[in-house]
Order: structure tokens, then sequence, then C-alpha cells
């Protein structure tokens, strides 16, 4: 009927390796608003040169990033707020949400990413992040 037409397709996506994790971030350029939850800094050794050209593509688009990270070698991001949580809690596993889509990735050798559609799934994610963004510290 017309409500399934209407109804957004749910969608689970697993990628391994840099290519994968391009796709994801090309991705999120198409947003207003990207939440990293647990940003790592293995990201920028996994992919550093991908992530000066991802920044400026972003900071032309004017897409606002809000991070939540461990570890204070994370700073100086474009169009970011950051906020930190005790390094005792780190782990290799960043949640980046955007829109309807939770992206989970593993910042491993190779990278792994989990991404999902799903509206629900994407709240749920965003009051998890809220939550955290009160008690992080600037």
């Amino acid at each position: 009927g017309l409500y399934a037409a209407k109804k957004e397709k749910q969608e689970t996506n697993f990628y391994k390796g840099k290519a994968g994790l391009k796709t994801i971030f090309e991705d999120q350029l198409a947003y207003k608003e990207i939440l990293i939850l647990g940003a790592s800094p293995k990201a920028y050794d996994i992919l550093h040169y991908y992530f000066n050209w991802y920044d400026k593509k972003r900071k032309i688009n004017k897409i606002k990033v809000k991070i939540i990270a461990f570890d204070r070698k994370i700073s100086h991001i474009p169009l970011s707020e950051i906020r930190y949580l005790p390094q005792k809690y780190e782990t290799p596993v960043a949640i980046n949400i955007y829109g309807n889509k939770t992206a989970i990735i593993l910042w491993t050798s190779p990278p792994k990413v989990i991404a999902i559609r799903e509206k629900e799934i994407a709240d749920s994610y965003r009051n998890y992040f809220e939550l955290l963004w009160k008690i992080a510290r600037k």
C-alpha cells in the first residue's frame, strides 16, 4: 500500500577496510549534523590524508559535528564542538549518528563498519549521546 512505499527502507551493511570507511564518511556529507560518540585518535592514523579532504568538504557544506572523545589529542577539528569523558572508558569503537543512520566503526587494522539505516536505532543512540554530552567535560 501507500504507507509501505513511503516508509524508508531499513538496511544494514557491513564494510571492511578503508574503502568501506570512505563510503560511510562520504554518505555523512549529505547531512547537516553528525554526532560522534567515542571518536578515536586511531581514525587519523588510518585515514590521515582522507580526513583533511573530508574536513574541508564538511566546512564547505557547513556540516557541524559534535564529538564525545576520551583523548584530549582530539581537538582543533573544524566546525566541531568537542567534549571529553575519562580516558579509562576509551574503546576502539566509535558510533557516528546522522539522519536516520548509525555507523558503528571498529578502528582496527583493517577497520570494520556496521552501517544501520533505521530511525529508531539512530534516535536511541542520539539519546545516549545527549545523556553522555551532559556529563562530558569541555
